[in-house]
């Protein structure tokens, strides 16, 4: 009987290892997936801003900064971070963003629920997503709203924007990092992502997280 039990054990732990190792795979993938030229146009937009306006040059490089560093800290992180520093992540990336684009790049916050959390780079992409490609040229501003809320048997995130649209039973490019992103929530806490068009055009991305992952915020 012992045997059978230490066997079991053995599975679980077995499981539970692949599990670990699946999560750190796919959040690789993701950091590895940075776009080179966002990079660069960041850089030169710096460049440029040292003499048209220094103050924000420093800025942009201390929003630049803190993007690099969550990526890079998301590889070594096996289990969910608090929201909160997603939610950084998220707002660093988008300042950079801002920086370059301006009234081009509008961007709503309604998230009063952040005590929960996220397998790292889950909000992160959706965003970066949003903003590679939901800008249309000649469309006006592309306006992309973040919201948070607790529901009875969780907590809800929903990116929306304003943009070209996103097919939900579309192909490669977008589609591989949301689906990246829907196989980590799966694993690492047993959450989902759902992608509809918006009402008035747009996409709607929405992540649910159960109230099943009780880690000390």
């Amino acid at each position: 009987m012992n045997g059978w039990i230490d066997f079991f054990c053995y599975l679980l732990c077995g499981a539970a290892l692949l599990l670990s190792v699946l999560g750190l795979w796919f959040t690789a993938i993701m950091v590895l997936q940075m776009r080179p030229h966002f990079i660069c146009n960041t850089m030169t937009s710096i460049y440029c801003l040292c003499n048209q306006d220094p103050a924000k040059a420093r800025q942009v490089v201390l929003d630049f900064t803190t993007y690099l560093r969550k990526n890079f800290t998301a590889v070594a992180s096996s289990d969910p971070i608090p929201f909160s520093s997603e939610f950084e992540h998220v707002r660093a990336y988008l300042a950079v963003e801002q920086a370059q684009y301006e009234d081009s790049l509008l961007v709503d916050y309604d998230t009063p629920h952040i005590r929960f959390r996220v397998p790292p780079l889950t909000l992160q992409p959706i965003v970066e997503n949003a903003v590679k490609h939901g800008r249309a040229p000649y469309a006006g501003p592309l306006r992309i709203s973040i919201r948070t809320r607790k529901t009875d048997s969780g907590s809800e995130i929903t990116v929306s924007d304003n943009g070209r649209g996103l097919d939900p039973a579309g192909g490669s490019g977008a589609h591989t990092a949301l689906e990246n992103i829907r196989q980590r929530l799966s694993l690492m806490c047993g959450g989902s992502l759902t992608i509809t068009p918006g009402s008035a055009g747009g996409t709607v991305v929405k992540i649910t997280i159960p109230d099943n992952v009780k880690v000390e915020l």
